[in-house]
C-alpha cells in the first residue's frame, strides 16, 4: 500500500465521479434511460448503486496504478497510454459481453463503454503524471 500513489488515485477517483455526474446525468441521461428501459421514477431508490460504483472505481484505480507502476509508465502519457491499453484489451472487452451474450442494446454499449474509456484514460493519465515531489532528505 506505500507504493500507491495516493495524490493521483484521489484526484482520479475524484474526476472519475465527476465525468460519471456529467456524463450520465447532463449529457447522456435521456439516452442512458431509454436504453436500460427505465424511467426516472424505477430509478429513484437505487442510489445506493453509486457506493458501488464508487468502490468498483477504486479497485480500477489501484489495479491501473500497479500497472503504470510495473511498467515504468509514471508519467502523463505514459499512464494514459497504458490505461487505454488496459480498458481496450480488458473494461471494453467485459463490457461488450453483454451485448454479445444477452442480447444487451447497442445504444448502452456505446453509453458504458466511452464512459470507461474516458475514465481509465483520464485517471491513467492522472495516475502516471500526478506525483508527490519526493522529500529532499
Amino acid at each position: 500500500m506505500k507504493s500507491i500513489n495516493w495524490l493521483g488515485l484521489v484526484a482520479a477517483l475524484v474526476v472519475g465521479q465527476i465525468i460519471g455526474i456529467v456524463w450520465y446525468g447532463a449529457v447522456l441521461s435521456d439516452a442512458w434511460m431509454a436504453a436500460m428501459e427505465m424511467t426516472e421514477a424505477e430509478f429513484v431508490g437505487t442510489e445506493w448503486r453509486m457506493s458501488l460504483g464508487f468502490v468498483n472505481m477504486v479497485i480500477i484505480l489501484i489495479g491501473l496504478d500497479w500497472l503504470i507502476g510495473r511498467l515504468d509508465a509514471r508519467s502523463w502519457m505514459g499512464g494514459a497510454r497504458v490505461a487505454l491499453a488496459a480498458c481496450v484489451f480488458f473494461a471494453l472487452t467485459v463490457v461488450s459481453l453483454d451485448y454479445v451474450y444477452a442480447a444487451g442494446n447497442l445504444p448502452l454499449l456505446w453509453i458504458d463503454g466511452g464512459y470507461q474509456l474516458l475514465t481509465y484514460v483520464i485517471g491513467g493519465a492522472l495516475l502516471g503524471g500526478l506525483r508527490l515531489k519526493p522529500k529532499a532528505g
